[in-house]
This record gives C-alpha cells, sequence and structure tokens, in this order.
C-alpha cells in the first residue's frame, strides 16, 4: 500500500470529486453509526443548535452535512484542496453553510483550540502509526471546550472480512487509498489514558455492513438490486446488534474532555 501523502489525498479525492449526493446523505442518517452517535449528543446537548462542530480529515463531510442540517455550525478541516472541493459541491447541493479550512489536523493554529463543542473523524487515525497516531487522537480532544465530546470512528482491528480484504490488498490488488492500520478497543482506551482522557466508551457501525468487503456478497446485492440507486424515501433506518462495538468494521471511540 502507498504512504499516507497530500499527494496521494490530492489524487483520491480528485478522483472522488462530486461522488456524494443527497442519497449517500440519507443512507448516512439512517446508518447504525449515526444513529447511536446522534443518541450521545441529544443525551449531553439536547438539541444541536448552535453546536459548535470541527470534523478533522474531512475528506467530503458527510456527517458534518448532516449536524448542519440539524442546525450546527459546522467547520470542515482538511488538508486536500480537493477534498474540501468535494465537500463544498456536497454542502452546495444540500444548500447547506459552513466553515472550510484547509489545515493540516497535526499543525493546527491555536485559534482552533478549546473552541468546539464536538469534534469528529472518520477515517484519520488509522492512516498513522507512532507518536503521530497518539497525537492525531490528542488533537480530537484539543480543540474541545471543557465537557466537549470527541467521536472517532476507525477501522475495526477485530472485523474478519474487513481485514481479509486488508491482507489481499497488502499482496496483491491496490487499496483503495493509502496505507492503514485498523484499532483494537484496547489501544484506543490506552491511549485515551496517555492523553488524561478519563470518560470513554465505544459505539460500533453496523456488523452486516462489513460483507461488503466480500467480493461474492458485493456482487449477490447487485444481482438482486440491493445496492441500486434508491429513491430517498425507500431508505430504512439501519439496525444493530450488541456485538457492534466489538467486531463490526467501524469503531467508535467517543470521550468527553
Amino acid at each position: 500500500m502507498k504512504r499516507n501523502t497530500l499527494q496521494l489525498w490530492d489524487k483520491f479525492w480528485e478522483q472522488n470529486i462530486s461522488t456524494e449526493d443527497s442519497t449517500n446523505l440519507v443512507k448516512a442518517e439512517n446508518s447504525i453509526g449515526w444513529q447511536r452517535i446522534e443518541k450521545v449528543i441529544s443525551q449531553k446537548f439536547q438539541i444541536f443548535s448552535n453546536l459548535n462542530i470541527i470534523e478533522l480529515g474531512a475528506g467530503s463531510g458527510t456527517f458534518s452535512a448532516i449536524m448542519a442540517k440539524k442546525g450546527a455550525k459546522v467547520t470542515l478541516l482538511d488538508y486536500s484542496d480537493n477534498a474540501i472541493r468535494t465537500a463544498r459541491e456536497l454542502f452546495r447541493r444540500n444548500r447547506l453553510n459552513a466553515e472550510f479550512i484547509k489545515q493540516d489536523a497535526l499543525s493546527l493554529q491555536v485559534d482552533l483550540l478549546n473552541k468546539y463543542d464536538i469534534s469528529m473523524s472518520f477515517g484519520l487515525a488509522e492512516h498513522f502509526r507512532g507518536d503521530q497516531r497518539i497525537n492525531i487522537i490528542k488533537v480530537h480532544f484539543d480543540v474541545l471546550k471543557k465537557d466537549g465530546i470527541a467521536f472517532i470512528c476507525v477501522p475495526n482491528k477485530y472485523d474478519i472480512p474487513y481485514r481479509v480484504a486488508l491482507y489481499i490488498a497488502e499482496h496483491s490488488i491496490p487499496w483503495r487509498t493509502d496505507e492503514e492500520y485498523p484499532f483494537s478497543r484496547k489501544e484506543l482506551g490506552k491511549i485515551c489514558q496517555q492523553i488524561g482522557i478519563t470518560k470513554y466508551a465505544f459505539l460500533g457501525s453496523s456488523l452486516f455492513y462489513s460483507l461488503n468487503f466480500f467480493y461474492p456478497f458485493r456482487v449477490m446485492k447487485k444481482m438482486f438490486m440491493l445496492d441500486g440507486n434508491l429513491d430517498t424515501c425507500q431508505i430504512r433506518k439501519e439496525r444493530g446488534t450488541f456485538i457492534d462495538q466489538y467486531i463490526a468494521y467501524g469503531l467508535i471511540l467517543y470521550g468527553i474532555k
């Protein structure tokens, strides 16, 4: 797999500009991962209106768009011009407002620290190793106000379909982005302790989604039109299981500063 570089991510987003549409946004809103995140936020803040939220390594900014729809003030930060362009297009199509910042999440300006009620990332931290791996988690808390919440979604080390696909990619076909190193709950908990975060827990995405890493399952979905261009009114809320946080692909750490 290729090394994590700005050039790689610019190329990735150049190839994926304008692929996010309203259907993908509704799918994300109905995902079990979002339902669980929304529940935590609602219990903490009751409403989204006027919450100050930042998404780090935002990419297309899908979850920021969901929060903007609910009235939050959102900021999207990414160091790739093409990622920012993709996010701007998603927000434009959905008539949503946001602040867009081109900046490296590991080199934040001082005026971004201690500022936000919520920080989040989806597919960022797994692209780092060593000290940077710890620092990228720490940054999520550095930008928060006291008692703010960070949501950090990463690939789960114990999701078998994903690990099989990753192994094949490492030894044969190119991976879809760059090198990545999945997390376990144990590692995330250890990092939280290292950076002084004592209040944290875990959520999970859909275990069923993990099957998408198996090529035969993707073919079957197409054969039975389970993954076609659905009208937004046909999209139903995703259901979860109690084991999602242990072995589903998306492992979501949420911690309070």
